[in-house]
């Protein structure tokens, strides 16, 4: 066990899968005390026992991070149960391949836009307050190396209009605003931009050989991150450690965008 963040308060979203799940799992073991949200019950049901086998004890509160009421109720649930919020990590995202297969080009842009920006937003919004009274804190947005570059030509993963990139180039810029408006406040706002990971999100693309093969030779390092890998990140991110970094944009992508 660490103790990197020990004594910390954080809210994990998307934490039933995934690079959220990662966060949660790690955080618990540097000390912190979670409360971990998704959109899927069972998948925080699951979490639950993960954490209660690995010695540890998670608060779990099922929202929707686009809406308001939801985001009210996640963060106060934190203060409900510990009086306080010193970490938020925004990891609730989608790509337009999870939207429902019958929607058009326009519905699948609006419902990307909505989880990966609008909720970042507005779970920003609200635990900004909460750690305003707590004394400060320490926000990590979980953006992407597509919010900073273009997908390449060679994987057939956008048309020149997929959503996905645009959203996190949205994150990226509202993490840099942020960063700078609140870091003299105490709260640091950070992003992670993660290359190709073995998520929920990439799974119906990796199982493609093909492209699998081509996503791993698009990296430098020669293979796709895990969420364990980026989840390490955040954490340093989250914790004291990273006192003198705001608004800071950080690659977790085995050289991608270093090429």
């Amino acid at each position: 066990m660490g103790t990197r963040l020990q004594g910390k308060v954080a809210i994990v979203t998307g934490a039933g899968s995934g690079i959220g799940r990662a966060c949660v799992l790690r955080f618990l073991e540097e000390g912190a005390s979670v409360v971990a949200t998704d959109i899927h019950p069972s998948a925080l049901e699951k979490l639950a026992r993960e954490a209660a086998e690995a010695g540890g004890k998670i608060v779990t509160v099922a929202g929707d991070v686009t809406r308001r009421e939801d985001v009210a109720r996640i963060v106060q649930a934190a203060l409900s149960a510990y009086g306080r919020l010193d970490v938020l990590v925004n990891s609730a995202g989608i790509t337009p391949r999870t939207v429902r297969a019958e929607a058009d080009f326009e519905e699948r842009w609006e419902a990307v836009m909505a989880v990966n920006v609008k909720g970042t937003l507005l779970m920003c919004h609200a635990a900004v307050e909460a750690m305003r009274a707590s004394g400060g804190g320490s926000i990590v947005n979980l953006a992407s190396v597509m919010g900073t570059v273009g997908y390449p030509t060679h994987l057939p993963f956008s048309d020149g209009f997929n959503a996905y990139p645009q959203s996190k180039g949205a994150v990226v810029q509202m993490t840099r605003d942020m960063g700078v408006r609140l870091a003299a406040e105490g709260i640091r706002v950070n992003a992670v931009c993660p290359g190709f990971v073995y998520t929920a999100l990439t799974e119906n693309v990796t199982g493609n050989p093909e492209i699998h093969e081509l996503m791993k030779k698009s990296h430098p390092i020669g293979r796709l991150g895990t969420a364990e890998e980026v989840a390490n990140v955040i954490a340093f991110l989250a914790s004291d450690e990273a006192s003198f970094v705001a608004g800071a944009i950080w690659a977790v992508d085995g050289g991608y965008t270093a090429q």
